[in-house]
């Protein structure tokens, strides 16, 4: 269904009674929601020439004679007149007061196929909107019980059902399937939440109110309620009272400021309980058994600004929402179907989605729309909007802000993966390098993923496993994303790791917002994350290791639990030591040239901010500069990748892995091999082991081979040096890195006996690298020497001293 509040603009002149041409909010209804036979369209109340009307539109499928029924409450004193397509048809007498079935005199009418207008119409002037609550077109009289069909048992049922709400004695509300205001793991979320909850109606009516003073009163409640009293076109026209009457009632004297149609609602103070109460107008009866129902849920705290709450995932019924401070508090906010500017459509749904500016709410009070179209669903509360949308990334063209819905925070820590895996504790990406997921050197290659997903190895304990087999469009948890032969992005939609995830499906993407989407609103075929391609389902299965006996829904309830721990890798202190001696020595201006470049490197990450692949954010001018300026200063560019990857710069991983694979990737393979043969720690907790620990670790390898391996490294601009062994007994080794044709003299020097040796006279080398080796046992006086090495190259030269050992 979809709602919207039609309002024809009036002079303030304009405001009696009689000369009335607004209409009440206007209910549409789901398309497709029919019978076979016919369907609603929509309905709406208005007055005219002060006569109070309830008019529904009914679309005709199938052309017959049909009687007409209503689900209403009315008084006995009140007849109402019913026209059809604006023709006289016959009346309708109500036999009691309050709740009842009730048809139109014994006649039918032939209706053609197309719309009709079927116009309830009081036969007295008032100010109340008749509450005929469903209508239904029947081939079968409805004024006599024995004649009723089938298809309108429940319309009896349920008016006899609410009849009998007028006891005493409060009646308690019991959700079905035992579920009632479930919340589930929500890491790093923003908002509150129920998940899986009945709704059922309570009292809701409309009235014309002029400028002046009102009064409203409740006699007779069976359970302690709130009445309250709004105009849904300005909030500042909201009242509402619990027990400010005699004997503990309701009582509401106002004044109207704004002459308009105002909504009347009745809440249970307690959750859990319903009951009826009879509302009062100036003393005069103006609802008989008004049901008090529905259920408030609360936010930990007040909060303003632009928020929305909703109600999500309906399995049946229709929903009604209204926003408040405190809990039995005056309305700031109210939705029936939510029809917004976006793309998503609600259906039955209901959301608020207002700036409440400094005047913060906390509650929200969900009911459902009739008595017939009581359900289940979710429910939302607390969400602010998202930034991530077409306007500010052109990566998502589809995806219309009115649908971006803020779940979470923008984060570095975690990604899409991480996150549709119940991951927040590190950034995943299956097919890097550094992932311990990682199959093959190919980016296109779905095991990497498969693996991740499939807990092979373990993501951490309780896991839920996921499989590819079997899974469709129609029973997938996670969509997986490709555009071209590179997979992109992962989304995922509830039930995944038994999170919320919002009205339909929610996405980390890379670094920005976690936000709820609807399904396909991501897809780009030009950039961006292309389209999904792949579906995972839950497999019935989660990892059962370090003591895991059932489901275990996030990373943080397995270390909360104490069956695992964040195993977050560091740096030694002696690695530290070691980088930072190597960092010391290196050129300043070479220094300072990387540094420069990385800056402009890192302003392109925003523009990428999108992507969880790390080897994305390397596809630019900037970092193929930076790229180009590293492999020509190597040795110490390598360092500078080694200091930013150990501080947390996860990015600079896929420049790292270019400068060392070549020599060192056994070390990486290393790291994995020993993690796998150790997964716990000595109590027995699961490591919980990211990407970016993997790369720390292999650092810290490359650290130690080259404390074995490098005497030293000279890094003055244009001269690369190493010399090895160090200490040294007879042969000496020198490796010389040349960005440009040079003449080379190489000299040492004892420092115990001052003695001096040219080992190469002045020569001339061309550019690129060089290995020399010499024996100078005879320059080496004793254990102890320390002796010092000079390399020249062209005018410039630089001492490195090596020890002596016998």
């Amino acid at each position: 269904m979809k709602k919207r509040v039609l309002f024809l603009l009036l002079s303030v002149s304009f405001i009696s009674l009689q000369l009335l041409s607004q209409i009440t909010e206007t209910k549409f209804y789901k398309a497709g929601l029919d019978n076979g036979i016919y369907k609603l369209a929509y309905n709406y109340g208005e007055i005219q020439s002060s006569i109070p009307t309830r008019t529904y539109v009914v679309d005709i499928i199938r052309p017959d004679n049909y009687y007409i029924a209503t689900l209403s409450n009315l008084q006995s004193s009140q007849t109402l007149y019913v026209y059809v397509d604006d023709v006289f048809f016959g009346k309708m007498t109500p036999t009691k007061s309050g709740w009842q079935y009730v048809g139109v005199d014994n006649s039918t009418i032939y209706l053609t196929p197309g719309k009709h207008t079927i116009r309830f119409t009081m036969s007295d002037k008032g100010i109340t909107i008749p509450m005929i609550e469903e209508v239904l077109l029947t081939r079968s009289n409805p004024n006599y019980k024995n004649a009723i069909p089938e298809n309108i048992n429940r319309f009896v049922e349920y008016a006899e059902s609410l009849q009998q709400q007028s006891i005493s004695t409060p009646m308690q509300f019991t959700d079905e399937n035992g579920l009632s205001n479930k919340v589930l793991p929500n890491p790093l979320g923003t908002y509150s939440h129920a998940i899986d909850t009945s709704f059922n109606y309570s009292h809701f009516s409309t009235i014309y109110l002029s400028v002046g003073n009102h009064t409203f009163t409740t006699i007779n409640s069976t359970i302690n309620k709130a009445l309250t009293i709004f105009n849904p076109a300005n909030y500042t026209y909201s009242w509402s009272n619990v027990n400010g009457g005699p004997g503990g009632e309701s009582a509401l004297n106002l004044y109207v400021g704004l002459a308009g149609y105002y909504n009347i609602m009745l809440r249970p103070v307690t959750n859990g309980t319903t009951g009826t109460t009879t509302i009062m107008y100036n003393g005069n009866v103006l609802v008989t058994n008004a049901i008090i129902n529905g259920k408030t849920y609360a936010m930990p705290a007040t909060k303003g600004g632009e928020l929305n709450f909703s109600t999500a995932k309906l399995t049946s019924g229709d929903t009604r929402i209204l926003a408040s401070k405190h809990f039995s508090s005056s309305a700031r906010g109210y939705n029936d179907d939510y029809n917004g500017t976006g793309n998503y459509s609600w259906g039955l749904a209901s959301r608020i989605k207002k700036n409440f500016g400094t005047d913060s709410v906390q509650y929200a009070f969900v009911c459902a729309y009739s008595p017939t179209s009581s359900g289940n669903c979710d429910i939302y509360l607390g969400n602010e909007n998202s930034n991530v949308y077409a306007a500010n990334y052109p990566e998502f063209p589809s995806l219309n802000p009115d649908d971006a819905i803020k779940a979470a925070p923008s984060s570095g820590t975690y990604n899409c993966i991480s996150w549709t895996g119940g991951i927040t504790s590190f950034w995943a990406w299956p097919p890097s390098q550094y992932s311990t997921y990682s199959c093959t050197s190919s980016y296109g290659d779905i095991t990497c993923f498969d693996n991740f997903y499939a807990n092979n190895p373990v993501r951490y304990p309780g896991a839920w496993t996921y499989t590819r087999t079997g899974a469709t469009v129609s029973n997938a948890i996670v969509d997986l994303w490709k555009l071209g032969t590179n997979f992109t992005h992962a989304s995922v939609q509830k039930p995944g790791n038994n999170n919320p995830h919002g009205y339909d499906w929610e996405s980390k993407p890379g670094g920005l917002t976690r936000t709820f989407h609807p399904r396909n609103a991501l897809a780009n075929n030009s950039f961006g994350y292309g389209v999904v391609t792949n579906y995972y389902k839950h497999s019935g299965a989660y990892a059962r290791n370090s003591g895991a006996t059932q489901a275990i829904d996030t990373d943080a309830d397995a270390v909360k639990a104490g069956l695992a721990i964040f195993d977050i890798a560091k740096l030694t202190d002696k690695a530290v030591q070691k980088l930072n001696t190597l960092l010391a020595k290196v050129d300043k201006s070479i220094e300072s040239e990387f540094e420069n470049l990385y800056e402009n490197w890192k302003k392109t990450w925003a523009t990428n901010a999108v992507y969880s692949d790390p080897s994305m954010y390397c596809k630019n001018n900037e970092h193929e500069a930076m790229l180009r300026f590293s492999i020509k200063y190597n040795r110490q560019t390598m360092l500078f990748c080694f200091n930013k990857f150990s501080n947390g710069d996860h990015l600079i991983g896929e420049l790292m892995w270019t400068l060392t694979k070549d020599k060192y990737a056994h070390l990486l393979t290393e790291v994995k091999d020993e993690r796998a043969k150790q997964p716990n720690d000595e109590a027995g907790r699961y490591k919980i082991h990211g990407d970016h620990d993997n790369g720390v670790l292999y650092i810290e390898k490359i650290l130690k081979v080259l404390e074995a391996e490098i005497a030293d490294i000279t890094t003055t601009r244009g001269i690369d040096v190493l010399v090895s062994p160090n200490p040294i007994k007879d042969i000496l080794n020198i490796s010389l890195k040349l960005t440009e044709a040079s003449k080379v003299t190489i000299r040492i020097i004892s420092a115990q006996s001052g003695v001096s040796k040219v080992l190469l006279p002045e020569t001339n080398f061309q550019f690129g690298s060089h290995r020399l080796s010499y024996n100078i046992a005879g320059a080496v006086r004793q254990n102890g020497d320390v002796l010092a090495v000079q390399v020249t190259v062209n005018d410039l030269t630089k001492t490195i001293k090596v020890l002596v050992a016998n």
